[in-house]
């Protein structure tokens, strides 16, 4: 941001893992739908096996927070891939850092080398514990989910119209009549 050659026809550097937190990252996590992968079947039944051979008014606090566990786990592959694509970024920081200073990297090149090497061997080391603190941060959202969060009134509201209130009573009603 403060480099006197300033890059015109590439991001780099810091504009460029701000790209790749704010637009390559956020837009993946835009494009996950909320329902994707979970079939009405799905749903129907989840809700069922949480309620027993009563039929539920509501959508049964168990049944939603299994489904939304099933969707949050979703989360944790495009976040390690968003450590991935900074730690290649920084990788490359490191490698053209001397680029600024080439003039001072010129008089004690076997410093230049060693910086590079110790910094590079550093964000190697590191990667593995950013990738186990990702990890981390999905367990600790799955392990518990703030059902008092407005969000999920109003997405768990959404539930019977996305399934259809007629093919919610008719699979209760078939399922109730097959147990007779």
């Amino acid at each position: 941001g403060t480099a006197r050659n300033i890059e015109t026809t590439e991001l780099c550097r810091g504009a460029r893992i701000c790209y790749i937190f704010h637009e390559t990252f956020g837009r993946t996590l835009d494009s996950i739908h909320l329902l994707a992968g979970l079939t009405k079947m799905d749903i129907l039944i989840a809700i069922r096996n949480a309620t027993g051979p009563r039929p539920a008014l509501f959508v049964p606090e168990v049944s939603f927070e299994l489904l939304v566990k099933r969707q949050i786990r979703r989360l944790e592959e495009p976040s390690l891939r968003c450590v991935e694509l900074i730690h290649e970024e920084m990788q490359r920081i490191v490698q053209h850092c001397g680029n600024e200073v080439q003039q001072e990297m010129l008089r004690f090149p076997k410093l230049h080398e060693k910086i590079v090497d110790v910094v590079t061997q550093l964000l190697r080391r590191r990667l593995p514990a950013t990738n186990v603190m990702v990890e981390n941060l999905v367990a600790i959202k799955l392990a518990y989910i703030n059902t008092k969060h407005p969000d999920f009134h109003k997405d768990a509201a959404l539930v019977p119209s996305l399934i259809g209130s007629a093919v919610y009573f008719r699979f209760w009603n078939l399922q109730s009549c097959e147990k007779l």
